[in-house]
């Protein structure tokens, strides 16, 4: 496998209204609505009797889409484009596009979650791992920037001082990205529509992944803490970790749980949350600390665990999913390496109307989308 380094960057030509993660950054994000007691459907469901039938949401690649997506790549590659410039049109898929069709149906009207399995990742370089997966994503949705260095291909690596390849920054302080880190990572969702994960190395020990449906927890909520459903329907403060242009607010106010249109809408993030004391201006009431322990506790309790395997793909719906992470050590030959994409879908396609802000600016203040090929 390639250990290459470099970086392909493309200017970004539009720039919509600034918002973060899809929220407004001047008012408050909050849509009044009468919760319903109880969420029904497929989107509700056990994760430990999950854990029992995984053919139930593992897809086996089959010999006829590696085929299919290797003869994409070898088109992409003979144009000889950049990394940030791939589409449908220029990777082109024959039978495996409804594969995917069918894994964007299975996250917005089912489970919310999916693994793709099978593909034997490391037998291509690191150039070609990056444009398959960008090039399967470019059928689910469009890549969206991650942070405010503008990737739209991130690395999920420690990077952290100990590390065991490269020590880049301080996991304790505020503004440190967790996904930059090899601590726990807590239940929360991402910034997008949907988070892919590419698995490329496991690492040594540890880093279980866990997803838990927000439905189900909101079920479970109201059966043994209605106060903390109560709570987190009001707004909550949200930490940007300094990813912002400077006329911008440091932080952000919106509610972990929106009912709208027949729809409940999570955002969740403990990291975004718990450093929110770093501002003296800001007060939090212990109740919501209460609050988040809690929900993580039963989170813990009731998530799906699965361990990912080299070459796994994991989507992940963020409005109705959270996932997680266990800390995890690598030693310098066993280094865990995700490559990760946000994707925002084509909102008639899947049939949601997603409430707040729809544009994918969050971190275009930086004016360029990079897809780096290794973790920086």
């Amino acid at each position: 496998m390639s250990a290459a380094t470099a970086q392909q960057t493309t200017p970004s030509t539009d720039k919509p209204k600034a918002t973060w993660r899809g929220f407004s950054l001047d008012k408050t994000n909050f849509i009044k609505a009468e919760f319903p007691d109880k969420i029904e459907g497929p989107s509700v469901w056990d994760g430990k009797e999950l854990e029992k039938t995984p053919e139930k949401w593992i897809y086996y690649l089959t010999p006829e889409d590696i085929a299919d997506i290797e003869a994409g790549l070898k088109h992409f590659l003979s144009l000889n484009l950049s990394l940030t410039e791939i589409t449908k049109e220029n990777f082109p898929l024959t039978t495996f596009e409804k594969v995917i069709k069918d894994q964007v149906q299975g996250l917005f009207h089912g489970y919310g979650f999916s693994l793709i399995r099978g593909l034997d990742i490391l037998k291509y370089e690191r150039k070609e791992q990056a444009a398959i997966f960008l090039g399967i994503g470019a059928y689910m949705g469009k890549t969206k920037p991650q942070n405010g260095k503008g990737h739209i291909l991130g690395h999920v690596k420690d990077l952290s001082l100990g590390s065991a390849t490269k020590s880049l920054y301080d996991a304790e302080e505020p503004t440190t990205r967790i996904y930059t880190t090899r601590k726990a990572q807590p239940f929360h969702v991402d910034g997008t529509d949907v988070v892919g994960l590419l698995a490329l190395n496991t690492g040594y020990e540890g880093g279980l992944s866990s997803v838990i449906s927000s439905h189900t927890l909101y079920n479970r909520l109201q059966e043994l803490r209605p106060d903390i459903v109560e709570l987190i329907k009001e707004p909550w403060l949200w930490d940007r970790k300094g990813e912002h242009a400077p006329e911008e607010p440091p932080y952000i106010a919106a509610a972990p749980v929106t009912y709208y249109k027949d729809r409940l809408y999570t955002f969740w993030g403990p990291h975004f949350f718990e450093t929110m004391t770093r501002f003296p201006e800001v007060t939090i009431g212990e109740e919501r600390f209460e609050a988040m322990r809690f929900i993580e506790d039963l989170c813990q309790r009731e998530a799906l665990n699965m361990q990912l395997e080299v070459g796994d793909i994991q989507f992940v719906q963020n409005y109705q999913i959270m996932h997680a992470r266990t800390a995890y050590t690598d030693k310098p030959e066993a280094a865990r390496h995700l490559l990760r994409l946000w994707l925002t879908v084509d909102r008639e396609e899947v049939g949601w109307d997603i409430p707040f802000n729809k544009a994918d600016y969050d971190y275009g203040y930086s004016a360029k989308r990079t897809v780096p090929l290794e973790a920086e």
